[in-house]
């Protein structure tokens, strides 16, 4: 039996159980490196050369089914159609329009007050 060194298991698990049931999940093929055609002259090597230095896990029980992105089933969030069609946006939305807005020379006068400047105080006095 050789020892000392890495070892590389022969077939990763995709997700390890737990306990006694634990496998290891490092190692393996992985998901395999594709590269879009076309680009400029080295732009495929460096684009190879990015994937094998982080793989991806391979699909499987943990990870994102083979063949493509997972397709939403029941909820889907808020990247799906509205639920409430005929609903304002504006619903649930707090209307308090009893705080009046600051005009621009309250502003000018607070940041003045924070920051001296002749600049400020030109803006001031037009």
């Amino acid at each position: 039996m050789p020892s000392g060194g890495a070892r590389t298991p022969a077939n990763p698990a995709a997700v390890s159980g737990p306990g006694a049931l634990s496998q290891r999940t490092d190692g393996g093929a992985g998901q395999p490196i594709r590269v879009a055609s076309g680009g400029a002259y080295g732009e495929r090597q460096a684009a190879e050369a990015q994937q094998a230095a982080a793989p991806m896990a391979a699909g499987g029980p943990g990870g994102a089914p083979p063949g493509g992105a997972a397709t939403p089933t029941g909820d889907v969030g808020v990247f799906g159609p509205t639920q409430r069609p005929g609903e304002s946006i504006m619903t649930g939305v707090r209307q308090d329009t009893t705080e009046s807005i600051p005009d621009a020379k309250q502003v000018l006068q607070a940041v003045y007050a924070a920051y001296p400047s002749p600049w400020i105080a030109s803006l001031l006095s037009d």
